[in-house]
């Protein structure tokens, strides 16, 4: 409760202050506009309206300090606005409400009962009325009053920044006031605004109802309790109605436990729609409710919301039971066999092209010159499919190309379907291979439109096909555990250390290539082939930087000295400075993804087993869970089973050592007894 008692305090404090402000300050703009405007020098108003301004700061003062009686004896007077607003937008009866003064309260109430539910109107705390007031001020008797006369409760809504979701606002509390009151906790506020009717259905801006309102909470235990209460005042089917609603994320209070990585809630709510199917001795066996946790015909499941998520916390709910055993039946039952199955396709199916690639038809030529050379090219596309052996290489390719079209149109649905970020930007998922499929499969597009063209071009673009190919089978390391965290690994340390470590070398190389070409354009070109040009210098510099070679300036020559000190520079940054960094960055890489290698090998395994049961036809790979119309359940729904055993909990295991002690001098004497209750 630390993050509520501080935005809490935050709040009475600036609402008092300025309420304060408010009361004693007679003659401000920004309290009273329009009235406190001057023409050369001159007031607008009469000593009348002064008067009047006068004694609307008594009557605020009056509300704040509960004086009844001059309450009353303004009242009593024409003089008095009741709808005059104070710096927040706040009326007199918000600051009775906040002062906790019932008697000045019911006071205004009967002089001027339409004011019950009127709203500040502030940026800052619009829409709060005086029933919100008192249900964050745990004020049940003001509550008590401001229900008996009837203040809405369905269409109050406190929308001010201060109460907005995220990091805008402070006190993020649902807007409503049943919401308001299960955020503070308070059960009797709670209930009886139930029992006056409030809707436990209403949604706010974010569409959260209050029980999304409860998993957000950030006391877990209370929140826990408050559902429990909640629940205990409605009925069944009326939960399980309001368990189904869906925020604007699409979301059930389940879901966004889950999306929120909040374990103690998520659990909570699974295990409250458990039910024990049969019992015998400490073994239970359990009817877990699948809907909303199991993916079928649902795309923003709990498995889903696992696999999406960046956030660690989130990526735990797999050792939660039922999501472990039922991640654990989909893949031992059918997600390892189809994805073995694939594994070896895609290796085949690779082979098939690079036998393609390597057996091109090709013919040779000779040049004639000072030297005769033989050089190989493509043959026209009419020589190209002549003998036998030319018709297999020609069911290779075709094969290669139907599966090329197949991936291209298997990862644009995936693209179109998920976005850029999400589809190109999860780990989890694939991430950056999607990207190698995509540019193989257009690589092969490219190179049968070539080859239809008699284009010798494909030469350049085979290669290309080739490396995304083979990069592509690192894919499928996921399925395996000792290869599927080194997958990860690869993938965060390409698009995490070596994209920084590259965007920092690329600068670095453009600026001392410069500098070394500018002094090598003044000096023979043939002595020095290696810097002739911009681009063959900035290649000669990588070369330098990776070690793959000395610095190729012949020892005959004299090398200028700013030549020398520019080399030096160069070297020291880029190859001691630069090189070094980016092997500290992937060894700290390494140690963070070997401490939750488990973890995410299992999360691969997740997005795997969701990839593949949503591409395999329903015959091959049934829905799973129990019907609930068979268990006599509920219909439509569907149940895993999971045998359960009860073990003793420490508290009863400590209660139970203690109850075997024996006194050192009687220890023979109950050492019988003794074993025969170990036994037990």
């Amino acid at each position: 409760m630390t993050r509520l008692s501080q935005a809490m305090s935050f709040f009475f404090s600036k609402c008092k202050a300025l309420f304060a402000i408010s009361a004693s300050s007679s003659c401000s703009s920004t309290i009273f506009p329009n009235t406190c405007q001057e023409k050369d020098g001159f007031p607008l108003h009469s000593i009348l309206d002064n008067n009047r301004k006068g004694k609307e700061s008594l009557f605020f003062k009056a509300a704040e300090e509960n004086d009844v009686e001059l309450l009353r004896k303004l009242i009593g007077e024409d003089m008095i606005d009741p709808h005059t607003k104070g710096a927040l937008g706040e009326n007199v009866l918000h600051v009775a409400a906040l002062y906790n003064n019932q008697e000045s309260l019911v006071t205004i109430l009967d002089a001027y009962p339409s004011m019950i539910n009127k709203p500040m109107d502030c940026d800052l705390y619009k829409g709060e009325t005086a029933l919100h007031i008192a249900i964050v001020n745990q004020n049940f008797e003001i509550v008590k009053e401001l229900l008996a006369r009837k203040a809405d409760t369905e269409n109050s809504r406190a929308i001010g920044q201060f109460f907005a979701a995220g990091n805008k606002g402070q006190c993020y509390y649902g807007e409503y006031p049943l919401s308001f009151a299960a955020c503070i906790g308070n059960k009797e506020v709670f209930q009886f605004l139930v029992e006056n009717g409030a809707p436990l259905h209403s949604q706010d801006t974010e569409g959260n109802t209050v029980l999304h309102m409860l998993v957000l909470h950030p006391n877990k235990f209370m929140a826990c309790k408050m559902y429990d209460f909640l629940i205990s005042l409605t009925t069944k089917e009326n939960v399980r109605r309001l368990e189904s609603i869906m925020n604007k994320q699409g979301f059930t209070p389940l879901k966004l436990a889950a999306h929120e990585g909040n374990m103690l809630m998520f659990q909570y709510l699974v295990k409250k729609k458990r039910r024990a199917y049969w019992t015998l001795g400490p073994m239970t066996v359990t009817l877990y409710d699948l809907t909303g946790i199991d993916s079928w015909n649902d795309r923003n499941s709990v498995l889903d919301i696992i696999c999406n998520s960046k956030n660690n916390e989130v990526r735990n709910l797999l050792k939660v039971t039922p999501v472990k055993e039922l991640l654990h039946y989909k893949w031992t039952h059918y997600g390892y066999k189809y994805f073995l199955l694939w594994t070896m396709l895609y290796i085949l199916y690779t082979i098939v092209l690079t036998v393609c690639c390597l057996y091109r038809p090709l013919k040779a030529v000779t040049i004639e010159g000072e030297e005769i050379v033989t050089i190989k090219v493509l043959k026209p596309l009419n020589e190209t499919y002549q003998a036998p052996e030319d018709f297999v290489r020609l069911a290779g390719e075709i094969l290669t190309v139907l599966g090329a079209f197949l991936i291209l149109f298997t990862e644009v649905a995936g693209l179109l379907r998920d976005g850029p970020r999400q589809f190109f930007g999860n780990t989890m998922k694939g991430g950056p291979f999607h990207l190698t499929m995509l540019l193989y499969a257009g690589f092969i597009v490219t190179i049968l439109i070539m080859r239809l063209a008699g284009s010798t071009a494909e030469t350049v673009i085979t290669p290309m096909a080739l490396l995304s190919a083979w990069c592509s089978v690192i894919y499928f390391a996921r399925g395996f555990r000792f290869l599927g965290p080194l997958c990860i690994m690869i993938q965060k340390m390409i698009f995490g250390d070596l994209l920084r470590f590259c965007i920092i070398l690329i600068i670095v190389i453009i600026g001392f290539s410069a500098a070394f070409d500018v002094h090598f354009q003044a000096m023979n070109q043939t002595v020095f082939p290696h810097f002739s040009d911009f681009p063959i210098t900035t290649f000669t510099l990588f070369q330098l930087m990776m070690g793959l070679t000395n610095l190729p300036i012949p020892s005959t020559v004299n090398m200028p000295t700013i030549i020398t000190i520019l080399y030096l520079v160069y070297m020291f940054f880029a190859y001691i400075l630069l090189l070094n960094l980016v092997i500290a960055l992937m060894g700290d890489t390494h140690f963070r993804v070997s401490n939750q290698r488990k973890t995410l090998w299992k999360a691969q395994i997740t997005a795997t087993t969701l990839l593949l049961e949503r591409r395999v036809p329903n015959w091959l790979w049934p829905r799973t869970g129990i019907p609930g119309e068979i268990l006599g359940l509920e219909e439509g729904k569907w149940y895993l089973r999971v045998e359960e055993r009860n073990t003793l909990s420490k508290k009863n295991a400590t209660q139970r050592k203690e109850n075997l002690k024996i006194p050192s001098g009687k220890r023979n004497c109950y050492l019988a007894h003794a074993d025969s209750a170990t036994s037990i």
